[in-house]
């Protein structure tokens, strides 16, 4: 939701015109383009999207998900909770790492153990905060033990507990999956170059254990510039990107020789409001920036008519999971702020700041500029001016994730399961709260934690209920305030095709050359 190929394994720790694209590679070939580049190679230190596209081709995990977001056996054939909080998984047998090392439990105990070190400060340690201790006990069988049962485990463990060699990531708990240090990985793909600037080459794992992918190579690149991707794409220099700008859409499904489609996706979009500086720590001011900004527009701006406005902070398809057929009636109970400029000055006139206030936050164009600009058109209309400091992406990224001075913070955020236990703790613990973390808003305690360690635990109308009562105090402290969830774009070369779903964990494998 990276690495140099073969050195030795010590040091390879280590794609609007109506002209139809002409073909430019061979027939199994894809050049794929994304508008960030691949930051890492390793989920600790690139939890993002350009980034985790990559490692999902190359770093299998325990479990992953089938079409449906069911758990289903990956690098373990099986697994049985012996006791509440307690997993045992069982290794497949003769798994090797892209350069014929051994897999070994105590490589798969360590790659889960790594993300609760403080010395990583992984961007997945959100996931992973109710495990207690990992352990190999025995040659192809790994213990979890989580400090209480946690229903959302076995999901969040389908993407964030990627397998990698215990030597490697033990000697580079901080810059595992840069390109000088690089990966080694058991899935589909394998790295044959890796640069920051230049992007990143993947060809078929010889090796791997399971079917081997229909393409044989990906050249991934990085197009900042969404016009300069739109035209590469209509001339074939590049054959896919997932990266569509939703305000340029029609640009974009108007292409000929080229497949435009969107699949219900599991991304969230909100703005968090840092409650521990300045006017924002006054939940007056917070509410009064809820009254003012016109969510349904927003929406409008951010989806483009694919997507919808979202009445909780959890995405459409996890609320509906959850909810089934009682959404509307559930959140309909929880606190909502109409798009009213009365109401957000008279809760500014109950602050300290009752006729507005000035804040500066960083800012880099990663997410839908339009929204932004709306956001800082409805905010002036009742006094608070909201100036960005634009920085390169680079710096901006390195900022947001230290958590320093965010202030108010658009995001749009993808998830990977149908359990909200993957979303909650990532956006509401202490743990997120540290450097690495996805809790910007700041807003955490020990109460909280203790509710939210319930609801993972929690099944059925128990589960369904606590979270109600998280939600319901989001709603009333207003540390994020939900927007909208978005259908999730994607363009091919019609020399490809591929069957994608909110729950498609390895993109890239999914995609096959078309039938002629």
């Amino acid at each position: 939701m990276k690495i140099h190929q073969a050195l030795c394994a010590a040091a390879l720790l280590l794609a609007g015109c109506a002209q139809a694209p002409a073909p430019t590679t061979a027939k199994d070939t894809l050049v794929w383009a994304n508008t960030s580049p691949v930051r890492s190679l390793d989920i600790a230190h690139g939890f993002d999207t350009a980034s985790t596209l990559a490692q999902f081709a190359m770093l299998d995990t325990p479990v992953t998900l089938d079409k449906a977001g069911t758990v289903v056996p990956s690098l373990a054939e099986s697994w049985k909770e012996t006791k509440p909080g307690v997993y045992d998984f069982q290794l497949r047998s003769g798994v090797t790492f892209s350069d014929g090392t051994p897999l070994t439990a105590d490589d798969v105990a360590f790659s889960l153990r790594r993300h609760l070190d403080p010395k990583v400060a992984s961007e997945a340690a959100s996931y992973f905060t109710t495990v207690k201790s990992v352990e190999a006990t025995g040659p192809g069988a790994v213990r979890v033990v989580l400090r209480q049962p946690n229903g959302t485990f076995l999901s969040t463990a389908a993407i964030g507990w990627q397998v990698v060699p215990r030597k490697v990531a033990e000697a580079h708990p901080k810059d595992l999956g840069s390109p000088d240090v690089g990966t080694l990985g058991t899935g589909p793909y394998k790295v044959a170059r890796y640069s920051i600037t230049d992007g990143l080459t993947l060809v078929r794992n010889e090796r791997y254990w399971g079917k081997q992918p229909a393409l044989s190579k990906i050249e991934v690149k990085a197009m900042e510039d969404p016009e300069s991707l739109r035209l590469a794409i209509a001339s074939g220099d590049v054959e896919g990107t997932m990266d569509v700008p939703i305000p340029d859409i029609r640009k974009w499904t108007s292409m000929a020789g080229v497949t435009t489609g969107f699949y219900p996706s599991n991304n969230l979009a909100f703005l968090s409001l840092d409650v521990t500086a300045g006017p924002l720590k006054d939940v007056h001011v917070r509410r009064a920036v809820a009254h003012a900004l016109d969510r349904e527009a927003l929406a409008r701006v951010g989806t483009a008519g694919h997507g919808k406005l979202i009445p909780a902070l959890l995405t459409t398809p996890q609320l509906t999971s959850l909810f089934g057929d009682q959404v509307e009636q559930v959140t309909g109970r929880l606190r909502t702020y109409k798009h009213d400029l009365a109401a957000a000055k008279a809760e500014l006139a109950q602050s300290a700041y009752p006729d507005g206030f000035s804040i500066t936050v960083p800012y880099a164009p990663v997410e839908n500029p339009l929204v932004i600009q709306a956001v800082i058109a409805d905010l002036a209309k009742i006094g608070i001016k909201l100036t960005l400091d634009n920085q390169p992406e680079d710096a901006f990224r390195a900022r947001l994730m230290s958590h320093d001075r965010v202030g108010i913070h658009f995001a749009d955020l993808g998830y990977s399961t149908p359990d909200p236990g993957e979303v909650l703790p990532d956006l509401l613990s202490r743990a997120s709260v540290k450097e690495g973390g996805w809790n910007f808003s700041m807003y955490a305690s020990a109460e909280l934690d203790e509710r939210l360690g319930k609801t993972l635990a929690a099944t059925g109308p128990a589960k369904a209920e606590l979270v109600t009562e998280v939600l319901a105090e989001v709603a009333e402290q207003v540390p994020y305030i939900p927007l909208y969830c978005i259908d999730q774009p994607y363009t091919l070369n019609k020399k490809f095709t591929a069957e994608l779903s909110a729950w498609t964990v390895d993109v890239y494998s999914a995609i096959r050359p078309a039938v002629a």
